[in-house]
Formats: C-alpha cells, sequence, structure tokens
C-alpha cells in the first residue's frame, strides 16, 4: 500500500511540475528583423520572473514593443512579470511598427 501511494504522489508531482511550470526556461536571445540591427530577449528565470524585451535600432519611423501573456493570450506585461501558476505557460511576443 505504501508503495502505490508513494508512486501516486510522484506522479501528481511530476505532472504539477508539467503543467503548471516547474520547469525554467534559460534566457533566449533573437535578432528577427531582416533588414535593421534588433536585438529580443525572453525567457523565465530560475525565481518564476517571466520576460521579453525588444529594441530595434532604425533609420527610419520603426517602433518596437514586446509583452509577455498568459495560455490564453490576456497580456500580463509590457516587459516582465512574476509568473503565477494559473498562468499555465508564460509567452513572450514582439512586433514592431511604424509611426
Amino acid at each position: 500500500m505504501k508503495k502505490v501511494l508513494f508512486v501516486g504522489l510522484v506522479c501528481v508531482g511530476f505532472f504539477s511540475s508539467v503543467v503548471f511550470g516547474g520547469k525554467s526556461v534559460e534566457a533566449a536571445v533573437a535578432y528577427p528583423h531582416p533588414h535593421y540591427k534588433d536585438t529580443w530577449e525572453y525567457g523565465v528565470t530560475k525565481s518564476n520572473y517571466a520576460y521579453s524585451y525588444y529594441y530595434l535600432e532604425a533609420p527610419v519611423r520603426l517602433g518596437s514593443y514586446a509583452s509577455v501573456t498568459d495560455a490564453y493570450g490576456n497580456v500580463k506585461s509590457r516587459a516582465g512579470a512574476q509568473k503565477q501558476w494559473y498562468w499555465l505557460v508564460a509567452n513572450s511576443y514582439y512586433d514592431w511598427y511604424n509611426f
């Protein structure tokens, strides 16, 4: 009986860590704009802080923004926020716009 209970608890712990974001993701850096110098940094820190920073350098009138959303697409922050368990995942986005 103790073995079944132990295996059950291990399975529940593993499932909850997968569903509720138990693993940490290291920082990633990308350069998505095809013509101008840019930097997009995003990830989740070990302290569960989700962030997305996008900086675009262009000689023309272009602006840039980044955001962090939950699994449902709700914007949680324009830069970074402490990830909550009910988000399920933290997604990072970037974009540029003309002005």
